[in-house]
């Protein structure tokens, strides 16, 4: 039993002077004192020894005991030690310029081409206003002309919420499905007149395919003013498709129907592939509905405190998503949230 505790006392002598880790030195502790430690398990065989053994071994092997754990610790400071004077050595040249070549990105062409229609419409007076993600059915659907039982509903694939929110009933809330969630709520705040653009994420329960996200982008001008009418709408329209697709595009307003405009009318370029001589692309007919807009709805105006005999509205709105399929030449929507940089760092 003596000899045994010597030869881990000498042992383990040399291999914490030698360790030059806080991790090796870690290691060797729990060799020593861990749950199956060489230094543990050595009382458990106490009871095989005689009376006098024990008298005459214990004291020895405490004196070890603490030695070896005492030189453990002071083994850890001076490691610590020499790690810290290592550190504090070392210098950088922070004015040196670097020798690596570092990967440059670029903006996402979707956030890219927002910013380009954002400076467009600011230059004729429209401010951005933001709308909340989760709204009312209310702000949503109701003061917009779709009451519930609407057949205009089934236009929109709804996300509705159960939770209960500021004391709303279950299924009131919802995941707007569009930016007009703001029409009303932006009239009751600014009145009239007003220049506002909206332009952000849009939520709906679409199967996903080339030309379909459930999370989408979109854009939406609100003109509310005296003497506001279709010729706006026509300018506005030809003012931002010019500058985006180029000064030759041709661009005409057609009958349509949306729910809260009176008249309402889908907004058509001449399709860039083709140039109006009727492609695949184009179904033929040499145009391409690129926007959807009309004459705010007088309903809609008296909804956000607007006299309608005395102002009149345009909205006016696309998906940028789409609008950017076109102009960068993508064919699958999916791309722009795909997150494949190699495909959207292409795209210039």
């Amino acid at each position: 039993m003596e000899n045994k505790i010597l030869e881990i006392h000498s042992k383990y002598l040399e291999k914490i002077k030698q360790a030059n880790s806080l991790a090796l030195l870690d290691e060797i502790f729990l060799s020593l004192f861990g749950k199956n430690g060489e230094i543990t398990l050595i009382p458990k065989d106490f009871g095989k020894l005689t009376k006098d053994e024990v008298v005459r071994i214990s004291p020895q092997f405490n004196q070890i005991k603490v030695e070896l754990e005492q030189l453990i610790e002071q083994r850890r400071e001076e490691v610590r030690e020499e790690k810290y004077s290592k550190l504090t050595s070392d210098t950088i040249d922070i004015t040196k310029e670097a020798q690596i070549d570092l990967p440059k990105g670029q903006i996402h062409p979707i956030t890219q081409l927002e910013h380009e229609v954002v400076e467009l419409f600011s230059k004729i007076g429209f401010q951005q206003y933001q709308a909340p993600h989760i709204d009312t059915d209310n702000y949503n659907f109701e003061l917009l002309n779709i009451p519930a039982g609407h057949p205009a509903r089934d236009l929109w694939d709804t996300l509705y919420l159960e939770e209960k929110f500021d004391n709303l009933d279950e299924g009131k809330l919802l995941l707007r499905t569009h930016t007009s969630n703001a029409q009303v709520r932006l009239m009751r705040e600014a009145g009239a007149p007003v220049r506002m653009m909206i332009i952000d994420r849009c939520f709906r329960y679409e199967n996903l395919d080339a030309r379909h996200e459930h999370t989408l982008e979109q854009f939406e001008l609100v003109y509310v003013d005296k003497t506001v009418n279709m010729a706006n709408l026509q300018y506005l329209s030809e003012y931002f498709l010019k500058a985006i697709f180029g000064k030759e595009t041709r661009v005409r307003l057609r009958p349509k129907y949306y729910p809260f405009v009176e008249p309402g009318a889908g907004v058509d370029g001449e399709c860039l592939f083709c140039k109006g001589k009727g492609c695949k692309i184009c179904g033929g007919t040499g145009w391409l509905e690129l926007a959807g807009a009309g004459m705010i709805h007088p309903q809609v105006l008296r909804n956000g405190g607007i006299n309608p005999n005395e102002y009149t509205g345009i909205a006016w709105g696309f998906g940028p998503e789409r609008m950017a399929m076109l102009k960068y030449e993508i064919s699958d929507i999916r791309v722009f949230k795909s997150g494949d940089l190699k495909a959207l760092g292409g795209i210039k």
